[in-house]
């Protein structure tokens, strides 16, 4: 076991100490672009990341927001790993943290945690599964085919004839990223950095949700940005998007006061005057001798200058690899 990986368990088995998470316990109650092929590859846990408490929502119904967390599987085998042979990373969807026992969160734990060994999703940091990988659609809108963890299918890294473990390899230290909402580090956050854009939008996706979350203001990670001296997120944007990030989103994030709002222009624009309420009646019969008059023109007085009406922006492995085949 590297240096690294032992640090990051030690943090792990401190957040259950303190936290005294354990997700072992029931309550009850109601990656990236490349196409895998379907089946079983070699698996080890590198990453864990929480994103703080984000809104939830079923069936188009608001739910109480909840701690969310993604995990990160590095891939070994062959038609899985690298080119050059180092592991290629899958991710799963963000997931709520919950104990549930009808959970997603509290099924895949029950799964991973097949040595029974572990409390939390951290304390797996290192420990190597079967990931099944499947194709799908990518979305109900977008038919392309993409490779998703099959989130049912993990199994234990046995041989299912000598139930001897596969001889999976280590992954490099630069892989594992562990990120507690209760107890950031500047490390593990500045690991989380993803320089770039791609079609004007940044990257550093994580980052941002993360600093989205509901319970940001006053947590422990805006407390260590604000010690750190943080003043900006770093990002390959286009200058109009750092701008807005300078100006108003760190602002908010850091708890400085914004600037105070210029005064908005009245919605309504005065009516121009009218002529006076009380008009004398014309007669009911007008005398031969006498002309009609001629109908008096009601002068056109403009709006006042300078009133704007503001316009509001649009929200815009069948196998494992070297292996026996596995049951099915």
């Amino acid at each position: 076991m590297s240096a690294k990986l032992a640090a990051l368990q030690a943090l792990a088995a401190q957040d259950v100490a303190e936290s005294g998470i354990d997700l072992n316990e029931a309550v009850k109650g109601g990656g990236g672009g490349r196409l895998l092929p379907e089946g079983y590859a070699f698996g080890r846990l590198v990453e864990y990341i929480e994103f703080g408490n984000q809104p939830q929502e079923f069936q188009g119904q608001a739910k109480d927001p909840a701690l969310e967390f993604t995990l990160g599987f590095a891939l070994t085998g062959q038609g899985y790993q690298n080119d050059d042979g180092t592991p290629y990373i899958v991710r799963t969807y963000n997931t709520a943290l919950s104990r549930n026992e009808k959970a997603r969160a509290f099924k895949l734990f029950k799964a991973l945690n097949w040595k029974g060994t572990a409390k939390s999703f951290a304390q797996l940091l290192g420990e190597t599964f079967l990931v099944k990988i499947k194709q799908v659609p990518k979305s109900k809108t977008d038919p392309k085919i993409v490779s998703r963890i099959d989130l049912d299918g993990f199994l234990p890294p046995l041989d299912p004839v000598t139930r001897q473990p596969y001889p999976i390899a280590e992954a490099p230290d630069d892989m594992y990223r562990l990120f507690l909402w209760s107890r950031p580090t500047k490390e593990a956050w500045d690991s989380l950095y993803i320089e770039g854009v791609y079609e004007g939008k940044s990257k550093n996706r994580i980052q941002e949700q993360i600093l989205a979350a509901l319970d940001f203001q006053g947590s422990p990670l805006q407390q260590l940005l604000m010690q750190s001296g943080v003043t900006s997120l770093p990002t390959a944007s286009p200058a109009a998007h750092v701008a807005a990030h300078e100006s108003d989103f760190w602002k908010g994030v850091l708890g400085q006061a914004a600037p105070t709002p210029a005064p908005v222009a009245p919605l309504a624009v005065p009516a121009a005057p009218v002529a006076p309420a009380a008009v004398p009646a014309a007669p009911l019969a007008v005398p031969a001798a006498v002309a009609t008059p001629a109908p008096v023109a009601v002068p056109h007085v403009p709006a006042p200058a300078g009133v704007r009406v503001p316009v509001m922006p649009v929200a815009a492995m069948p196998v494992v690899p070297s292996s026996p085949v596995l049951p099915a």
